[in-house]
């Protein structure tokens, strides 16, 4: 099992577009994933068109609360989401003591049979944040391409390494900086990435996710990239994306 988080203090880089789609691409590719929500907003049950406050299935806030069954809601037979409401942001300033509750029940086995587990997290750098961080193998920073946005990458990764620190036993690993809604014809879209590649060499994904009205429109749709015809070229990036992150993580099967 690998447990990816998606994080970023700022808002409206892609945080949720980039769960939902992985999660889905990689769920028609066969591998059994759930997604956890731990942003107060639900935007994963928007997105799919899920009633967050649905009493019926467990949601994040019985996760931090100890939870030791899971009732999960299903998108297809080998997704599944763990939603977020409102309720969660009590959980937003308070201080992670022992370690991380979900990485505890994930310790006793309750995730059992997922091959890959995303977790969305609020844009903020909270308690919430440091949970999914420390519940995860690895934690990826999305960012659009605007040169300011260099800055909000830089406290992403510092706030990652100081929960890292403050955490026992949290051994989380960058998983890289992937660039969201690029414009390449834009002038200043080169120097960025030039500023970026110096800054992060390798940590900077190879893939970059265009700034493409499907994708943004997606969700008003109920759907996915998976949903787009094959020449689509949001559903094609998002596959280079699978396939790169699959290869990040040491896993080598081939994405379709």
């Amino acid at each position: 099992m690998k447990t990816i988080s998606i994080i970023c203090q700022k808002g409206g880089v892609g945080k949720t577009t980039t769960v939902v789609n992985l999660a889905n691409i990689f769920s028609k590719n066969g591998y059994k994933t759930l997604i956890i929500d731990l942003d107060p907003q639900g935007n994963v049950s928007t997105y799919l068109n899920f009633d967050k406050n649905n009493k019926e299935f467990t949601n994040s806030v019985d996760l931090l609360e100890g939870v030791t069954k899971l009732t999960l809601a299903e998108v297809n037979p080998k997704l599944s989401i763990i939603p977020s409401n409102k309720e969660i942001a009590r959980y937003n300033e308070g201080k992670i003591i022992g370690g991380s509750r979900i990485r505890k029940i994930k310790k006793q086995g309750l995730f059992h049979g997922f091959d890959f587990i995303f977790i969305d997290t609020p844009p903020t750098m909270s308690s919430l944040v440091q949970e999914g961080i420390a519940a995860s193998d690895y934690y990826l920073i999305p960012t659009k391409p605007e040169f300011l946005a260099i800055e909000g990458v830089a406290q992403a990764m510092n706030f990652a390494k100081t929960t890292l620190k403050n955490i026992p036993n949290t051994n989380t690993i960058f998983l890289g900086v992937l660039l969201n809604q690029v414009e390449v014809k834009r002038s200043s879209y080169k120097e960025f990435v030039d500023e970026l590649e110096y800054l992060l060499g390798d940590r900077l994904l190879e893939t970059k996710i265009s700034h493409l009205t499907e994708i943004a429109d997606s969700p008003f749709y109920g759907k996915t990239v998976i949903d787009f015809n094959n020449d689509s070229k949001a559903k094609i990036e998002f596959t280079k994306l699978a396939e790169e992150i699959i290869e990040r993580v040491g896993k080598n099967e081939k994405i379709t």
